[in-house]
């Protein structure tokens, strides 16, 4: 597999109904979560609500470790200062990891960080040959001692161990993505998580007592934990892949409500209150 050509590019769209249908780590793991958010968001054209100021903050932080493992930790602390988050904590601490990890691993050899793959392929589904682009931008990509490589994703806010399992099959695209392309093989996760706050008892803490994982925390907060890839989870994600697209192609968009999750993350929560409600048409 290559990289996609302009032409297929221009063809592709994340509406099943388009000649290639576009698929983005976002778009999949929210139709994965709720196929519904993912027609409010990617279908019917719903406008999204303009960044917030903890979007905004959690992109600076991205460019920050950038600008970082591309460069020298100076180049970072120069980067923070220009942006006005040099006090940040968050920031201060992801600064602090990622110098216990580097010296821990020996450096960073960074391979790539923030480079954006779009890969063509066309998966053999029940209903026929689907042309798909698969889109990616990871966070970073360092290799790791023992030869293979390192996918490394930053988590802003807090972690816990369900988002870090929703991570973790964040990772496990990219890791098919970058297969496709024919890179290295991939063999550990690094997630990286400066906002994390410790809390004694905390499960998180107890993850590097299993086999093969490091973890590193700060002093109050800042949290990274390495681990290798199980054959489980790829398994497990290559299961769901194909049934999860050949619903989306089929254009199955079930709600999955939640009377606490959907009001507090949800963008789109008030069109799905609507019709649940009968104050607007069915959008079928």
């Amino acid at each position: 597999m290559t990289q996609a050509s302009k032409e297929q590019i221009s063809k592709s769209s994340y509406k099943p109904a388009g000649e290639i249908l576009r698929i983005s780590k976002s778009s999949y793991m929210t139709y994965k979560m709720c196929p519904r958010q993912f027609y409010w968001r990617y279908v019917a054209d719903v406008p999204s609500p303009p960044p917030n100021e903890a979007m905004i903050r959690g992109t600076i932080i991205h460019s920050a470790m950038e600008t970082g493992i591309l460069g020298e930790p100076e180049d970072m602390e120069r980067f923070l200062l220009a942006e006005g988050y040099e006090d940040d904590e968050g920031a201060t601490a992801l600064g602090s990891l990622l110098h216990t990890i580097a010296t821990d691993l020996g450096s960073l050899e960074v391979i790539e960080a923030e480079v954006k793959h779009q890969v063509y392929e066309e998966l053999d589904l029940p209903s026929g040959k689907t042309p798909v682009i698969w889109v990616g931008m990871i966070d970073g990509v360092i290799r790791h001692p023992s030869g293979g490589l390192i996918l490394v994703e930053l988590k802003t806010g807090n972690m816990n161990m369900g988002k870090l399992a929703r991570t973790r099959k964040e990772l496990v695209y990219y890791t098919r993505l970058l297969k496709l392309l024919g890179y290295d093989e991939i063999t550990h996760f690094l997630y990286l998580t400066p906002d994390y706050e410790i809390k004694e008892g905390d499960k998180l803490l107890d993850e590097y007592k299993k086999r093969g994982k490091t973890m590193w925390v700060g002093e109050t907060n800042g949290f990274a934990l390495l681990e290798p890839i199980t054959t489980r989870s790829i398994n497990s994600f290559e299961a769901s892949l194909y049934d999860t697209i050949e619903s989306l192609t089929l254009q199955d968009y079930p709600m999955v409500w939640n009377e606490f999750f959907c009001p507090m993350w949800c963008d789109f929560h008030l069109n799905c209150e609507s019709e649940m409600t009968g104050s607007i048409e069915k959008w079928l």
